[in-house]
């Protein structure tokens, strides 16, 4: 249960020949649209997030104008995500660009909604040609295949797999203003993955397999105060997540909303926005954390908790060394309660602190103490235990100060090596 559950929403997915394996490939999450002469429409809107990589695909240059667009009331908000996997179109200049609105226009008369409403998203091999033809041949039969309930929920989360090993979704309902409010949603990653997503009020980027999340919500809240609530989510969700320190040039988070709920719609400042937001936040870092679980060759994840820094910046900038450095990665895998790689890692992330105010615990037991190890603490039974586990927890303490922040990664294995040597050949 997953993109078509809440109200207004169907989803289809099936295989265009993109992927040389034969597996599905294509993917469309769609709007209902109301039917002409209906009553007023329900308070209905999008919101994006994108990779803030320097090298974009096709299909980021897109949706980052969609956006702006959309903010400023100058279109509609977004109505249908139509997504391709194995192909991210990426490097492929002009042409790519022209390729992915060539799909846009082909399916939007189909929807009965505009090219302009339409977002799309690709992942897969970067610097290849969109094979444009296939995907436009089995558009029609992509359109006319969209449904809700599981097995389209199913059928949509299968297409836009690639190095993945499970299908990712996740579902969330909460009561706001007296109605049930649903929220669906399916994602994929498994490698190059450590999300630096942009919000709606970033300048144009900078630099930072592929994180994608299409998130539908039958809640009646139009595209600002949606953009709003996941440019909030994601800056504690996929941004709080590393399989491979490797930001793609692809990654997204999209939402729509139908708000076919009902009910009074919902602005940011009220407690209504507060509780959707909450449901929101929850439900991306469930996803989240599905994504690095499934990281390539991952057999236990592990989450960095850093606290007493003198902002959570400078926390977040401590915890991501730890969980993106080889050592400590190698460390969790072979399940070595190495502390010094630990804390020799958040001490590299650029920020000022004391050793002799620096605490790091395992589990529940505490390694290093005030810039030294606990030497009893190595033939403690439940440091064993904690390092067993296929979830590991470190705390890290740098100070008195009030910022703290925490990280999700995954070990490095053999595994991870073998899939990407031969990821094109």
């Amino acid at each position: 249960m997953s993109v078509t559950q809440p109200l207004g929403f169907r989803a289809a997915g099936l295989a265009a020949g993109i992927k040389p394996s034969g597996k599905p490939d294509l993917c469309l999450i769609a709007r209902d649209q109301p039917a002409p002469g209906s009553a007023t429409p329900h308070t209905a809107g999008s919101a994006m997030s994108f990779t803030t990589n320097a090298v974009v695909g096709a299909p980021i240059i897109i949706g980052q104008r969609t956006r702006a667009e959309v903010l400023s009331a100058r279109q509609k908000p977004v109505a249908a995500i139509f997504i391709n996997a194995g192909n991210s179109n990426a490097a492929t200049g002009q042409q790519g660009v022209l390729d992915a609105l060539a799909c846009c226009q082909a399916l939007a008369p189909l929807l009965g909604i505009t090219p302009e409403e339409v977002l799309p998203s690709s992942t897969g091999v970067i610097g290849r040609p969109l094979p444009v033809a296939k995907m436009l041949s089995a558009i029609p039969t992509l359109a006319r295949q969209l449904a809700r309930g599981s097995a389209a929920d199913a059928a949509a989360a299968g297409a836009i797999m690639t190095t993945d090993l499970a299908p990712k979704s996740a579902l969330a309902r909460v009561h706001i203003n007296g109605r049930e409010i649903t929220i669906g949603a399916i994602a994929k990653g498994s490698g190059m993955i450590a999300p630096r997503l942009d919000t709606s009020a970033d300048r144009p980027p900078v630099p930072s397999a592929t994180m994608l999340a299409f998130i539908t919500t039958d809640a009646p809240i139009d595209s600002t105060n949606l953009q709003a609530a996941l440019d909030a989510c994601c800056q504690d969700s996929f941004n709080r997540i590393s399989v491979d320190n490797h930001p793609s040039c692809s990654d997204t988070v999209a939402v729509l909303s139908s708000g076919q709920a009902g009910g009074e719609p919902i602005v940011a400042g009220t407690p209504a926005f507060t509780q959707f937001t909450a449901a929101l936040a929850t439900l991306c870092r469930d996803l989240a954390e599905q994504i690095v679980v499934d990281g390539e060759g991952a057999t236990r994840i592990f989450q960095a908790t850093v606290r007493g820094a003198a902002t959570d910046d400078a926390a977040t900038r401590i915890a991501r060394e730890i969980i993106n450095s080889p050592l400590v990665k190698c460390a969790i895998h072979g399940q070595d309660p190495n502390w010094g790689r630990i804390v020799t890692a958040g001490g590299n992330a650029g920020v000022r602190f004391d050793p002799a105010h620096a605490s790091l615990s395992i589990g529940p037991v505490e390694v290093y103490r005030a810039g030294v190890p606990v030497v009893a603490a190595l033939t403690d039974p439940r440091l064993k235990h904690a390092m067993a586990g296929k979830r590991v927890e470190v705390v890290m303490t740098v100070g008195t100060g009030p910022g703290q922040a925490w990280m999700l990664g995954c070990d490095l294995s053999k595994q991870y090596v073998f899939i990407n040597a031969e990821y094109t050949t």
